[in-house]
């Protein structure tokens, strides 16, 4: 048992599975239309630009895992390293952008796809219905989420690959020619929302608590997802791109389901629309349920949140009503009538601001805790201790500015500075509470051991 009254159960091949279906859904069946529309025939130059940074600044992440596995990571670490009231703030973007951005996104997402079969489908009946399902999912525990997440996605690989397959056996050549034709401005923008479809396996580092062997297993984990990731993002990418003309896919509303339409054997649009799409942006919104409540947590062990939020369950040992509100924090998105893209923009922020802080604690660790460094199973050493998080920092701000331009709406910009604002409001307000309470956060902090999960 942790000291949260979680269990140890998730072993390497649930990791993974976790790792991977948290990352998939929303980088194939979100933003590869998306942004195919802005780089053209240059999209498997984009995926593979995208994974560079991304890949780089994980490593950080990956050591921090190994080296002190803990429950909710990403708000645990820079808090204890760097600033607790810097690390709140990240995960209140954070949760703000995928409870109210992602997870509805991906909901959505999912009702889009299954249009294909039934047309006269109610969007936001759908979502709320898949959103609500896994909900009661993961309020049965964690173990069972994972057992039934490992499945999905081990359908849902077999989906990707068909698809990939199916391209590139009927792949042409020549709809590659002029492949930066849209500009190299365009390439990197679309480089820069394809950096948050491979945000999520970070996601792992928030279970520490659960993982059998953590400091084993979750680098692993991080290296054995990455590698399958990659390999189907770009695969998927080429088969797009060289399956029919840029001209047909730019008037296509979803590139995807136009080129399996037109390639695909009848059992086979059926497998990658179910097996494939509504699967993977699935077993996002289930990983996404799995590892949201985790940092909360511990932001609720440190009052900064009351207490009633970290309640767990007495017999499925899940915190039953954080998980609640994320429910309905989901459900308000869905009814809330953004458009996808602009829910794709906040979620991909979200997604990049959480690494900002994490990345400072990286460079911490091996002076604030010196012995958990050198006995950590992977750390980074010497040029790459400091090149891979200062790599992921850059990340941060270069790809969020320009996602924020892109946005090109100043009450949506606005809103988003509006969710930052509100975090630090919050936190300053508790603080100031707790103090006249005779609480500080300081002392509650040095009382942790975050090295016991």
């Amino acid at each position: 048992m942790t000291t949260l009254g979680l269990k140890r159960v998730l072993g390497l091949p649930a990791v993974t599975f976790i790792a991977i279906g948290f990352t998939i859904g929303g980088g194939v069946f979100i933003f590869t239309g998306i942004v195919f529309k802005i780089v053209g025939p240059a999209l498997p130059i984009a995926y593979t630009f995208a994974v560079i940074p991304v890949f780089i600044s994980m490593m950080p992440l990956a050591m921090l895992g190994s080296a002190i596995p803990t429950i909710g990571g990403n708000y645990r670490y820079p808090s204890r390293m760097v600033s607790p009231g810097l690390a709140f703030v990240g995960i209140w973007v954070y949760a703000l952008a995928s409870f109210f951005g992602q997870i509805p996104l991906y909901a959505l997402g999912c009702a889009k796809y299954a249009q294909v079969f039934f047309p006269n489908l109610s969007p936001a009946v759908f979502a709320i219905t898949v959103v609500t399902f896994f909900y009661i999912i993961n309020l049965l525990g964690v173990k069972l989420a994972a057992q039934i997440q490992g499945l999905l996605v081990v359908i849902l690989i077999a989906a990707l690959l068909y698809y990939s397959a199916s391209g590139i056996k009927v792949l042409n050549p020549g709809y590659f020619e002029n492949i930066l034709k849209k500009g190299e401005a365009s390439l990197i923008l679309g480089a820069a929302l394809l950096t948050f479809t491979y945000v999520g396996a970070n996601g792992i580092i928030e279970l520490g608590g659960e993982i059998i062997h953590p400091g084993r297993v979750i680098p692993r984990g991080f290296f054995i997802a990455f590698a399958v990731i990659t390999f189907i993002y770009i695969s998927v990418a080429i088969a797009t791109v060289g399956a029919a003309p840029a001209a047909e896919l730019d008037g296509a509303d979803e590139p995807l389901i136009y080129i399996i339409q037109r390639i695909g054997t009848n059992a086979g649009i059926i497998f990658f629309i179910f097996g494939g799409a509504i699967l993977a942006l699935t077993t996002t919104l289930n990983a996404l349920f799995i590892v949201g409540t985790k940092s909360l947590l511990i932001i609720v062990q440190d009052k900064i949140l009351p207490g009633v939020f970290g309640k767990v369950h007495r017999r499925y040992t899940t915190p039953y009503v954080l998980l609640t509100i994320i429910w309905v924090l989901s459900v308000i998105g869905i009814l809330s009538g953004f458009s996808l893209e602009t829910l794709a923009a906040y979620a991909a922020l979200g997604g990049l601001i959480i690494f900002l802080p994490i990345q400072i604690a990286c460079l911490r660790l091996p002076k604030l805790f010196p012995e958990q460094y050198q006995k950590s199973e992977f750390k980074l050493q010497g040029f790459f201790l400091w090149s891979c998080p200062i790599v992921g920092i850059l990340m941060v701000v270069f790809f969020g500015i320009i996602i924020l331009y892109k946005l090109q709406s100043p009450l949506k910009i606005g809103s988003f500075i509006a969710f930052i604002i509100s975090g630090i409001i919050f936190y300053l307000s508790r603080i100031r509470y707790l103090q006249k309470q005779g609480i500080f956060i300081k002392d509650l902090i040095a009382k942790d051991k975050i090295w016991h999960a």
